[in-house]
């Protein structure tokens, strides 16, 4: 593992980064859901919560979405967990990068290049747990990083005018010269540790277009924007299916009179052509149960195109599922 901190565990909370941390998600004025340049969508653990000892697999939902790539995108994973760092906080990892990696020295040879990784949970990663008030079961964060790049990467030095989230890593193509925003991109995602307790990743089960089952080989094909009366493009809906069953029991969802709720259900939307008109749906309330308005305005661009939708189904606590189809737009 990368380290170990005795200080208190922050809360649990789903976390998946997508974006650079210091620099920027590749177009910091596009929508987030609108895919340009290289990116991370997602990331996903086979075991959202793992025991300690066990081998966790988590797979990345990487695109490069560069219209004229000079160099091809490479998927780079830190080999093993950052497990309690202080605090709870991402960034309390980056001392570490710091004591294991020289500045300016390509970090290659020292992680895994692959679309996904299997990291081992220390048998010992509960060993300073402690059990947070209102919360019945100890348990621990182990936090594993990723980085997509259009080169290598390298731990630069850290800004001391950004804070203690500025990022300790860069990328460098092959004469030295450190990349952008539209080349890097660093996320993690967070698995829980526990004892015993367990979270199911919830089914995606389908996606429609208009109401219709889609095909996930051949996609959806619709027309481009045509504007209404006052000047905005005529959208076109698209949803999720997924059992209710998804939302799983979950023991921290607990109101006032002592009844324990599910879990929250979303979908994240993301596309290479055209735009939603939001990033994200609310589609099953750990209390209410599922919410009425789920499907998503999506607005075709004005030019015939080709491209693809991802659709990021989540709960609360770390579990995450996708489907990708092709668009195409004439």
């Amino acid at each position: 593992m990368l380290g170990r901190s005795r200080a208190p565990l922050a809360g649990l909370a789903l976390v998946v980064a997508a974006g650079a941390i210091v620099a920027g998600c590749a177009s910091d004025f596009a929508p987030k859901n609108q895919v340009t340049g290289v990116r991370i969508l997602a990331a996903r653990a086979d075991l959202p919560y793992a025991r300690p000892g066990e081998k966790v697999r988590v797979q990345g939902l990487v695109h490069d979405g560069r219209t004229a790539p000079t160099s091809p995108m490479r998927v780079f994973w830190f080999p093993a967990p950052c497990v309690n760092p202080i605090a709870g906080q991402y960034y309390a990892c980056f001392p570490l990068f710091e004591a294991l990696y020289p500045v300016g020295v390509d970090l290659t040879p020292s992680l895994v290049e692959a679309d996904e990784v299997d990291v081992a949970i220390p048998q010992d990663a509960l060993e300073s747990a402690t059990v947070r008030p209102g919360q019945g079961e100890r348990y621990a964060t182990a936090f594993v990083f990723m980085a997509a790049c259009a080169g290598h990467l390298e731990r630069v030095p850290r800004r001391s005018d950004v804070g203690p989230n500025a990022l300790p890593l860069g990328c460098f193509d092959e004469g030295g010269r450190q990349l952008g925003a539209d080349d890097f991109v660093f996320g993690f995602t967070r698995v829980f540790v526990f004892e015993e307790r367990r979270n199911a990743i919830p089914r995606l089960d389908g996606v429609t277009f208009e109401g219709g089952e889609v095909d996930p080989t051949a996609g959806v094909t619709t027309g481009t924007c045509k504007k209404d009366a006052s000047g905005e493009c005529k959208t076109v809906k698209l949803d999720v299916r997924f059992d209710d069953a998804a939302a799983e029991v979950d023991p921290d969802n607990v109101d006032s009179s002592g009844n324990v709720g599910r879990e929250t259900i979303y979908v994240d939307w993301f596309t290479s052509v055209g735009k939603f008109q939001t990033n994200r749906k609310i589609l099953f309330d750990g209390t209410l149960g599922r919410t009425p308005k789920t499907p998503i305005d999506f607005s075709p661009p004005a030019t015939p195109s080709k491209g693809t939708v991802w659709a990021v189904l989540h709960d609360n606590r770390g579990g995450t599922s996708w489907l990708s189809f092709p668009l195409t737009i004439e």
